[in-house]
């Protein structure tokens, strides 16, 4: 049996989001995004854990983005498919369709805020023919298991490592009964022994003797009787239940003490009881896994190790939630779901409505080239995309520079070298992460046989802004523009092709012709190119740049002021950024209103309108 999909309506952030999931399942996306908020929804209907009795539903369960009309009910759907086990064929009976699937739903209402609360749970074979119920009945036979972020594993270790020892203390066989209850006794009779030896070593009979000589001279009251101090063994019984996990080093035991070590050796005793439930052919119940954060306390390398083993060990539906690219970039492509806000900012919903296909085939695309670094996108808010590892570098310093705090806008810089835009942007808005771009102003030569003008030089950057601008973003006039994007495209066309030579006018102005239009919908080109524009933007920055490539004042005899410092930046490339832009981040404050900084404050404003925070100063000082 399989959890499909659940469908949340007015559900706490969720106005109404379908998810589909897989037997594995990794949720992602920003902090406060909901992704509790869903596991939430499913404990509601299968946590055994949660009594019956706090099935009540609150005010704040109530969706606060929803229409008056609305505003008072909200339901939580699950549905089923694959219900072939016989635990569930017995378990729900009449309400598995002849396509072996289920419904449960939870409906809930309110008169008003404050007001009288109601719920009841329904199950059913279909939508049609769901049917109130009593109490969740099915729960001995479908249910979660559940870990909290804020997880006490110490307690979790304890319950699980009991639950194993229960389980193959039941599946021993006669023989192995037999065996066992002998050695108990002799090793019941060996504590005894123990016990009363360690009694008779002298600084403990000693201590009890002094004990009993200062509590006389306290109290009148039970002179008869005498206090020792000795160790008190346990019995049988509470022999069984001291059992601990222990780490074994040469022979010694010590216990187990990190909490990665502790959050690994509980999900192995979940994956040990998992395997012993089914390994007699039926299980007795199915269990779907539900863990958030399972990366805590896990180094990188673990967290990787982690995910691996969750997909192919765990013989179960698991559901994880996560911050770790780590995770993410290893989890299977077809069962990532991530949440982000509606177009509304305001409720939440999920990219592709759930797993989906599109966004494996995205995410495929990138081959090899998925690593951690390119993960942390699945967790911004938004991606700014530029051409190399130059822009990167020069960007989050310009950032620092304008006092923009990328990290706590949730802003990632994402380089597409050796890959180009076009598979960067599809995975983006496959995830539905809102995304900006910035691309050099490059001439290209073409050679063309068919044509009369043979070789002509290509505006190749304005003319790959313009095939993303159709393919990739919507064509909808901009309230505000004087003029429909397309149609200067169209009277455009030859401008940008029909070029006998690289001309630097012919470059000036297509650039004043576009770059209004283009950057309205995030699509930003250089003027020419990133060096030549930061050498050319303002008198500070370049008499920073004039200084860093001069010799020193000690060499005055030889001294000569570069003729070219843009050949001497495009040289040295990503090393001159890298040392240059650490060293003069505070001169790039003069780039405020530059165009090189227009991305960056694309992107604060995306944050704004997310965040409804359109009127807040210091989100970048811009």
């Amino acid at each position: 049996m399989i959890l499909n999909y659940i469908h949340l309506e007015n559900y706490r952030n969720f106005k109404s989001c379908k998810l589909t999931f897989n037997e594995k399942t990794l949720i992602i996306g920003a902090n406060d995004i909901g992704k509790t908020n869903i596991l939430s929804a499913l404990r509601i209907l299968l946590d055994k854990s949660i009594p019956e009795s706090a099935l009540e539903p609150k005010d704040e369960d109530f969706c606060a983005y929803c229409e008056t009309s609305e505003a008072n009910e909200y339901s939580i759907l699950l549905h089923f498919t694959n219900a072939n086990e016989d635990c569930i064929r017995s378990g729900f009976k009449e309400f598995i369709s002849e396509n072996n699937e289920v419904y449960i739903k939870y409906k809930a209402s309110r008169n008003s805020v404050g007001g009288k609360k109601e719920y009841e749970i329904l199950v059913g074979p279909s939508l049609k023919l769901l049917e109130p119920v009593s109490t969740r009945f099915y729960l001995r036979v479908l249910n979660m298991r559940y870990i909290s972020a804020t997880r006490q594993i110490d307690k979790y270790l304890k319950t699980q490592k009991t639950k194993l020892l229960e389980y193959l203390k039941e599946s021993r066989t006669q023989d192995e009964k037999i065996s066992d209850e002998k050695k108990f006794k002799l090793l019941s009779k060996g504590v005894k022994e123990i016990e009363k030896d360690l009694n008779t070593l002298t600084f403990i009979s000693r201590a009890g003797t002094k004990l009993n000589t200062h509590l006389k001279e306290l109290s009148e009251h039970h002179q008869q009787q005498n206090l020792s101090l000795g160790v008190d063994l346990p019995s049988n019984e509470d022999l069984f239940n001291k059992i601990n996990l222990l780490s074994t080093i040469e022979e010694s035991n010590i216990h187990i003490g990190g909490e990665g070590r502790k959050n690994q050796a509980f999900i192995a005793l979940w994956s040990a009881l998992n395997v012993i439930s089914i390994e007699d052919g039926q299980p007795e119940e199915i269990s779907i896994f539900c863990i958030e954060e399972p990366e805590a306390h896990l180094h990188p390398h673990q967290q990787r190790k982690l995910a691996e083993y969750l997909v192919n060990n765990l013989k179960a539906q698991v559901l994880l939630s996560s911050h770790s690219p780590f995770i993410a970039c290893e989890f299977q492509s077809d069962s990532i779901v991530r949440l982000h806000l509606n177009a509304d900012f305001q409720s939440t919903t999920c990219s592709q409505q759930g797993v989906s296909k599109v966004v494996s085939k995205t995410i495929n695309n990138l081959e090899y080239r998925l690593d951690a670094l390119v993960s942390e996108v699945y967790f911004s808010d938004c991606v700014f995309l530029v051409e190399g590892t130059s822009e990167v570098l020069f960007y989050k310093h310009l950032a620092l520079g304008l006092n923009i705090d990328l990290d706590r806008l949730n802003i990632s810089i994402l380089s597409v070298e050796g890959v180009g835009f076009n598979k960067y942007i599809d995975l983006l808005n496959s995830l539905g992460i809102p995304w900006v771009m910035r691309t050099d102003n490059d001439y290209q030569k073409y050679h063309r046989k068919s044509k009369e003008l043979k070789e002509a030089y290509y505006l190749q950057g304005i003319r790959r802004l313009i095939n993303i601008y159709k393919e990739k973003r919507t064509s909808t006039v901009i309230p505000g523009l004087e003029k429909d994007l397309t149609s200067i495209i169209e009277e455009n066309a030859d401008n940008l092709t029909e070029n006998a030579n690289a001309c630097e006018s012919r470059r000036k102005e297509m650039y004043d012709t576009f770059y209004p239009h283009l950057s309205k919908y995030g699509l930003f080109v250089s003027k020419i190119g990133l060096e030549e524009d930061i050498f050319n933007s303002h008198n500070e920055v370049r008499t920073a740049l004039e200084h860093y490539f001069s010799p020193p004042k000690e060499d005055e005899e030889e001294r000569k002021v570069l003729n070219d410092v843009i050949s001497e930046m495009q040289k040295k490339k990503s090393t001159f950024m890298y040392f240059f832009t650490a060293e003069h981040t505070s001169v790039l404050k003069w780039l405020k209103t530059d165009p090189l900084a227009d991305p960056l404050h694309s992107c604060v404003s995306i944050i704004k309108k997310i965040r409804g925070i359109e009127n807040e100063e210091d989100s970048s000082h811009s």
